[in-house]
């Protein structure tokens, strides 16, 4: 079963987010707290825990939870999740796959160490139903 492994967020944007012990992922915006929670239309980003790792191992030093600019890091969810797929995150939050990557029109201003997931592996989301999230909280995929 896919975990939640962190949750993680930033005052600035252009700054690399913090793992949190729990957040609140707010019904209408996105982690409570993070400076992107404010998008209209997808204020919740999500990175594959696989995907780190593969990097990781490619690159050779460790990337830490938010370091790649994401808010949730989840391991064990399917690289193929389409728009409108939905979440359920522990027992209260519920997200909405609005799109994986981004737009080619879209600039993504921030990498660490040069590494940039986001734009090409990262889900971008929005929440169907707030509630507070825990690492090591379930992530179910809902049919």
């Amino acid at each position: 079963m896919a975990h939640l492994v962190a949750v993680c967020v930033s005052e600035k944007r252009q700054e690399p987010k913090k793992a949190l012990p729990q957040a609140r992922i707010l019904a209408d915006g996105g982690v409570e707290g993070d400076s992107h929670g404010d998008h209209e239309t997808r204020p919740i980003s999500l990175l594959r825990l696989e995907d780190i790792l593969e990097v990781q191992e490619r690159v050779g030093f460790e990337i830490p939870p938010g370091a790649l600019a994401e808010n949730l890091v989840v391991g064990g969810l399917p690289d193929d999740l389409a728009p409108g797929a939905r979440l359920a995150v522990g027992s209260e939050a519920l997200l909405e796959v609005i799109e994986k990557g981004k737009r080619v029109d879209e600039p993504h201003s921030y990498d660490y160490r040069g590494i940039c997931l986001l734009p090409t592996a990262g889900f971008f989301l929005r929440p169907l139903r707030g509630g507070v999230v825990r690492p090591q909280d379930p992530v179910e995929v809902e049919p």
